[in-house]
C-alpha cells in the first residue's frame, strides 16, 4: 500500500471515528436530557404524592374530630354514633343532620324532664299512659338510645306511620326518615 493511500485510508477512518464520536456524544446528550426530564417528572410526582398524603392525613384527622364532636353533642360514644350515622346515610340523613336530630331530641327530653312541657308533652299525655312509660325512662340515655326508646313506645302504642311521623317531627325535624331504621327495636341497625 502506498503512503498516500494509507493516509487517505487513515483520514477516512479518523473522519468516520469523529463522526461516530459526534453521534455517540449527541446520543449521550439526548440520554442525559431524557434522564433529567424523567427525574423532574419523578420528583414532581413524589412531591405531589407527599402533598396528597399530608392532605389525606389532615382530612382524616378533621373527620375524626368532627365525628367525635357530633357523638359528644348526641350524648353517644363515637362508635355508637358512627354506627348510627352509617345507617342514617342509607335513608339520606348525613352525619351532621343526624347530630342535629340527636341534639334536638335530647333537648326536648331535658325540657320535659325539667318543666313538663315542650315537644314531648303530647307524647307523655297521649302515648305514655297507654304503654306505661315515664320520663325517668328517658333520663340519662344517649340521643340514639332515647330516640330508639321513643320509637319503640310509638310502635308499642300501635301508631300508624303518619302518627309516628307527627310525634317524631315534634321532637326533631327530618326524624321521620329514620323510621325504617328504628322499627322493631332498631332491627335494621343491627
Amino acid at each position: 500500500m502506498a503512503a498516500g493511500s494509507i493516509i487517505i485510508d487513515l483520514l477516512m477512518k479518523t473522519g468516520s471515528f469523529e463522526t461516530d464520536t459526534k453521534r455517540a456524544e449527541k446520543a449521550l446528550k439526548q440520554l442525559e436530557k431524557t434522564a433529567n426530564d424523567v427525574g423532574r417528572v419523578i420528583s414532581t410526582a413524589f412531591a405531589a404524592a407527599t402533598a396528597a398524603t399530608a392532605a389525606l392525613v389532615v382530612s382524616s384527622a378533621n373527620a375524626a374530630k368532627e365525628m367525635s364532636n357530633l357523638a359528644q353533642i348526641s350524648g353517644a360514644g363515637a362508635e355508637e354514633f358512627q354506627k348510627f350515622a352509617a345507617g342514617a346515610r342509607t335513608v339520606g340523613i348525613q352525619q351532621e343532620k343526624l347530630g342535629d336530630i340527636f341534639k334536638d331530641f335530647r333537648e326536648k327530653v331535658g325540657e320535659f324532664v325539667q318543666t313538663g312541657g315542650g315537644g314531648m308533652r303530647d307524647f307523655f299525655e297521649q302515648i305514655a299512659p297507654k304503654v306505661g312509660i315515664t320520663a325517668d325512662a328517658f333520663r340519662n340515655l344517649s340521643g340514639p338510645q332515647a330516640l330508639q326508646l321513643y320509637v319503640d313506645m310509638l310502635q308499642k302504642a300501635g301508631l300508624s306511620q303518619e302518627q309516628m311521623s307527627f310525634y317524631l317531627e315534634s321532637m326533631a325535624s327530618d326524624t321521620t326518615a329514620l323510621i325504617p331504621l328504628l322499627l322493631d327495636g332498631g332491627k335494621a341497625m343491627k
